[in-house]
């Protein structure tokens, strides 16, 4: 049973992180943020811990994170609130699964002797993973820095309080895709700074993960057509 769900760990990973970032768009915006979107958050977090399932030290690290972040979530929804000490605890778990599960999955995809739909799927699921490791950087920033990015609808946060963490959101992966519209722009040096990190480490993913894992796929092509 556990080999199987380790099979389609990718499957998993990946599907979690489209309902994270996309589960907005069928479920109300309030409804989904407040309830739901912390759920797919632990679905998440419990995918991450089967990708890394063969490696016990990092197994019982993921493992107590998922036990934090449920606490976590069980005292916001008993007090109904998100204060602000249980927000940088709770951005803490977060940033350090997705950096930690970012950097697991380039290994597994890197050494990876074939390149499947697995590999495929994991690749994505990196790169999805490096825009919400931007999206925590930012929220880091601008929870010790306020007013740090301005534009878009960063205005409106003191009426919806959601609207901050989908305005970064949202800049996090047009800052990584490197679109750069220009609605929301990054106001203080250090915000300035990470912009331009995350835009750079976007960029070395795609010219150097994907490079390698196209550059398999053609010698496996040849490989296979040879035989």
């Amino acid at each position: 049973m556990k080999d199987k769900l380790y099979n389609i760990r990718f499957d998993f990973f990946f599907i979690t992180q489209l309902a994270v970032l996309f589960g907005s768009l069928f479920i109300p915006g309030e409804i989904f943020d407040r309830s739901i979107a912390p759920i797919l958050f632990l679905l998440n977090l419990i995918a991450g811990i089967l990708l890394i399932s063969k490696r016990k030290e990092l197994f019982w690290f993921f493992l107590v994170l998922l036990a934090g972040g449920s606490v976590i979530f069980g005292f916001a929804q008993a007090n109904n609130e998100m204060t602000l000490d249980i927000s940088y605890i709770q951005f803490g778990i977060y940033f350090a699964f997705y950096l930690l599960i970012s950097y697991e999955i380039i290994k597994q995809v890197w050494h990876s002797p074939i390149v499947d739909r697995k590999v495929i799927l994991g690749m994505i699921s990196g790169f999805i993973c490096l825009g919400l490791i931007g999206f925590y950087v930012y929220m880091a920033i601008e929870l010790t820095n306020p007013s740090s990015f301005d534009g878009g609808l960063l205005h409106m946060q003191e009426t919806h309080p959601h609207t901050l963490t989908e305005q970064l959101m949202y800049f996090s992966f047009i800052t990584l895709l490197t679109i750069g519209y220009g609605d929301i722009v990054p106001i203080t040096p250090l915000a300035q700074k990470a912009s331009i990190l995350i835009g750079l480490v976007g960029q070395f993913y795609l010219v150097i993960v994907t490079a390698v894992v196209v550059g398999k796929f053609i010698n496996q092509y040849h490989t296979n057509s040879k035989n």
